[in-house]
């Protein structure tokens, strides 16, 4: 009752105080602060770099001893949140691996899987390793988003929250038992026959090809473990520990001493491993595991969308090529459960066929989940504004619009990455301390509210509409999308931040179908169920699609791409086609007017020009140009007027250049840096790049205006009822209710649940959230910022 008293007495001086304050020009547009990133080599170099007051904020979080000496640190605060992501025991599902081309994979077993899932004790890993960092998963779904899309018959997790395991609560079916395990191995016909304290491979060469009756020292479990990852680490050793014991000594492992052993007439032995061998930072052990696929069991780790459908693009078998997301399961025996998550009509859909999927994921061990972390996140107390976001923590964009140094104030934020990068290359990068660059200067055009990722927010999109369409190929009624853009998207060019105009129609063209002509690379899948566009307006696109699926609203939306008049002479070149009206064809079973043809063998970016007899012929009007799952290529012509057998069709058009979008930078490959291509439409807009290192500024044409400082809960506000909608954020009591929340709470020492980071904006009483906080807030009462023009 006292503290409540507090908080109403702060609440009322803060709206007196409030009437004599000036009212605040915002200006177009852009961060708070200038961006400084430093790649170091592992997480404790970049924790002690903050220490020292070298960088102000880590895109990592915290292992136990770190979150104990940030509390003790008077200079830094700390924030908590359960991370949206999964760490694994990856298993090779594939038949074979190339280091044994001819033996089979014993992991491409389930019965060997499900072994290999009794000897791992989570709860040991939770305890011992985590030391309670984490919370156990097992289905490959992040923690947060277990309810709703986790069969309850295969995990254990707390459904009631009574903040316990009831026994009905409690069906992970592979809990820790190594006599279970050696009770499957020796039913498989494993033993040691030859008495070296090894195991040995069954003998039927039918099954095994070449390594059966061989000793496992002939063929190891290739277990590639992460060195650059301290809690990875220490569960790949577990692993090796518990299959093997001590390298050095034979039959000494907990598997060789069960008794099923000899309950099944066979010799228990150790499971030989690589042990140490494959104990690798992440670039050696990238290619060998994204790239090649050889392996067996790898210490995965993954941070996941908003949505569980990455379970489509983690272990669908249309993923599995180098350097795709599936290096897991090239098998396909649940592509069709897979495929319904994704191109599912309502969330209900997505998560029946989510439930379903991961029941048999966790029955047959297609890998072996272990954890989502329960993170803990510090930053210099001098740096203001920080926004805690729900799944993800401290490093997003509401942060970096927000946020800013009040020890040194129009000086850039620095922030450490606990790893270096591979490639600065939006369409081939994979490495999330890669994308600590690549999100600031590129974006999309929807985003989330951060302390609800269910509640869309508009960003490079004005509004959107969701309808369906008739396709008369094939008659089916398929999922069309139209987005209105902001008018005032602006773009930054790299090095100078010049402006190269604002994003419109044919920025998103090029968008669409650039990042569709690479289907190996990382974006490809947000774009691959396009089927055409449609331009409404130079800011209004109709986006075709060729199925059903409620998550397309979201597929097409990041990166932005462009300014397509400066990449295009780049990463594309030009072609001239010919054809007759004669070559066009009528589909079996389509409309009797629908008339088409394939008319290159080229993925199409733009049409430069289209002629019939001389004559020109307008796309969108005359034809338009279609991709679709019967071709998966950007090139087909379909007329949407009558063309005579006789008449001569010429089409030139742009092409990319082949192989040209790889390399470190886009276009790396075709001897470009990232000074030719990285343009920005996101935040910051880079002015120099290193190994080590890299410096951005703020993109002065970014489309919201700078944020006040007191819109705290980040909530849009849409206005009209008529599309495309408008729209603002504003600083109204919500945001007061949201502080007063948090009020006399400290984000500096003990870690303080109540502390929210995104309150403390005051720069005068750094980690503390008061009066001063409300009194900034209430300064700017009623206030809006973001409407579109």
């Amino acid at each position: 009752m006292k503290n409540f008293g507090l908080v109403i007495s702060a609440l009322l001086i803060a709206l007196m105080l409030f009437s004599v304050l000036p009212t605040i020009n915002i200006v177009k547009a852009q961060p708070r602060s200038d961006l400084d990133i430093v790649w170091y080599t592992n997480d404790d170099a970049a924790f002690t770099a903050m220490k020292n007051g070298e960088v102000d904020i880590v895109q990592w979080s915290l292992t136990k001893l770190q979150k104990e000496a940030t509390e003790a640190d008077p200079n830094l605060a700390i924030g908590q949140y359960v991370e949206n992501g999964m760490m694994e025991f990856d298993l090779n599902n594939n038949e074979t691996i190339m280091d044994y081309p001819t033996s089979t994979n014993p992991l491409y077993f389930a019965d060997f899987r499900r072994a290999i899932a009794y000897m791992v004790d989570k709860n040991y890993i939770i305890s011992n390793i985590l030391e309670y960092f984490g919370s156990e998963i097992d289905a490959p779904v992040a923690y947060p988003q277990t309810e709703g899309w986790v069969n309850a018959s295969v995990v254990t997790y707390d459904w009631n929250h009574n903040g316990v395991i009831d026994p009905s609560e409690d069906n992970y079916p592979y809990k820790y038992d190594p006599n279970a395990a050696a009770t499957i191995l020796a039913q498989m016909g494993f033993s040691d026959t030859d008495g070296n304290g090894y195991l040995n491979y069954p003998n039927d060469p039918t099954l095994w090809g070449d390594a059966a009756g061989k000793d496992t020292t002939q063929m190891p479990l290739k277990i590639c473990i992460r060195s650059d990852h301290t809690h990875r680490l220490a569960a790949g050793r577990y692993l090796v520990a518990q299959l093997e014991g001590d390298p050095a000594v034979a039959n000494d492992s907990i598997l060789a001493r069960q008794p099923a052993w000899a309950l099944y007439g066979k010799v228990g032995g150790d499971f030989d491993t690589t042990d140490a061998t494959w104990e690798q930072e992440r670039k050696v052990l990238s290619p060998i595991v994204m790239r090649d696929r050889n392996y067996h069991i790898y210490t995965g780790g993954w941070s996941f969308g908003r949505f569980p459908t990455y379970l489509f693009s983690l272990f669908h078998s249309m993923f599995w090529y180098p350097y795709g997301s599936n290096y897991v399961n090239p098998n396909g025996q649940y592509d069709d459960i897979l495929h319904d998550i994704y191109y599912a009509a309502t969330i209900g859909d997505a998560q029946n066929a989510a439930i379903n999927y991961t029941y048999w994921h966790v029955k047959d061990c297609i890998n072996i989940p272990l954890w989502s972390y329960t993170n803990y996140v510090a930053w210099r107390k001098t740096l203001a504004g920080v926004v805690n976001e729900k799944g993800y923590g401290t490093v997003n964009d509401y942060t970096f619009l927000n946020a800013y140094r009040t020890d040194a104030p129009g000086a850039p934020i620095r922030m450490g990455c606990v790893s270096g990068w591979d490639r600065l290359n939006i369409l081939y990068s994979q490495w999330y301390f890669e994308y600590a660059l690549l999100d600031r200067v590129y974006t999309g055009l929807i985003s989330a509210n951060p302390y609800d990722l269910a509640v869309d927010i508009p960003w490079a999109a004005q509004d959107w509409q969701v309808g369906t369409w008739v396709d008369p190929r094939d008659g089916l009624t398929k999922t069309v999308v139209t987005y209105w853009l902001r008018k005032d998207v602006g773009c930054a060019s790299p090095v100078n931040g010049s402006s190269t105009g604002n994003f419109k129609y044919d920025d998103y063209e090029f968008t669409v179908w650039y990042n569709y002509a690479f289907d190996d690379s990382w974006q490809w899948g947000s774009f691959m169920d396009i089927h055409h566009l449609e331009k409404v307006n130079d800011y209004t696109i109709k986006v075709y699609f060729d199925d059903v699926s409620m998550w397309f609203v979201y597929a097409p939306t990041y990166p932005l791409l462009g300014p397509k008049e400066k990449l295009a002479p780049l990463l594309t070149e030009q072609e001239t086609v010919t054809f007759y009206g004669e070559n066009l064809t009528n589909p079996v079973g389509a409309a009797s007017s629908y008339f088409e043809y394939q008319f290159t063998n080229n993925q199409t970016v733009q049409i430069l020009s289209a002629t019939r007899n001389g004559n020109p012929i307008t796309e969108g009007v005359d034809f338009y140009i279609r991709a679709g799952y019967d071709v998966f290529c950007h090139n087909v012509f379909v007329n949407l007027t009558s063309f005579a057998p006789t008449d001569v069709i010429t089409i030139t058009y742009l092409k990319p250049i082949a192989g040209g979008a790889g390399g470190t930078y886009m276009g790396g490959n075709l001897g470009y840096s990232w000074e030719d291509t990285m343009y920005s439409y996101g935040t910051y807009y880079p002015i120099s790049i290193s190994a080590t290192s890299a410096s951005l500024n703020k993109n002065p044409y970014f489309f919201l205006e700078t944020p006040l400082l007191g819109e705290i809960d980040w909530r849009w506000y849409w206005q009209g009822t008529t599309k495309p909608r408008s729209g603002y954020f504003k600083v109204d009591i919500l945001d007061v209710v949201k502080v007063t929340g948090a009020y006399c709470s400290r984000g500096d020492g003990a870690f303080n649940p109540i502390y929210l980071a995104g309150a403390d904006i005051d720069g005068s009483d750094l980690g503390h959230i008061g009066i001063l906080d409300l009194v900034s807030i209430t300064g700017k009462y009623a206030q809006t910022f973001g409407t579109p023009p």
